[in-house]
């Protein structure tokens, strides 16, 4: 039997968790939808930045140090903020909030 754990993080802890912000992208798709995706993470104490995929295994790493994650579990998989969304043309877009990080144990 496998058993599927999901982890759903705000965004601000993930970035406090890969010491790096979220950095979003737009795409304007059509006149009243907007695609927001996460780009890629600025590193705080410089200009470099991390891919996703590295700045997720920096997460789940310390999730895992922390004892969150169990340390035989080696794969996970995980979401990042992404949507096409409607909106008015005087609204501004709200940016998804959620991450979310999975594993079969």
């Amino acid at each position: 039997m496998n058993i599927t754990t999901i982890i759903e993080l705000e965004n601000r802890e993930v970035e406090s968790i890969a010491g790096a912000k979220l950095v979003f992208a737009q795409e304007q798709i059509e006149e009243n939808i907007v695609e927001t995706c996460v780009e890629c993470f600025q590193m705080e104490d410089s200009e470099d930045t991390l891919t996703t995929e590295e700045a997720m295994e920096k997460v789940f790493n310390r999730l895992q140090q922390q004892g969150i994650i169990p340390p035989n579990v080696i794969d996970f998989s995980f979401e990042m903020p992404s949507c096409e969304r409607l909106r008015s043309i005087n609204q501004e877009t709200d940016i998804p909030q959620k991450v979310i990080l999975s594993y079969m144990s």
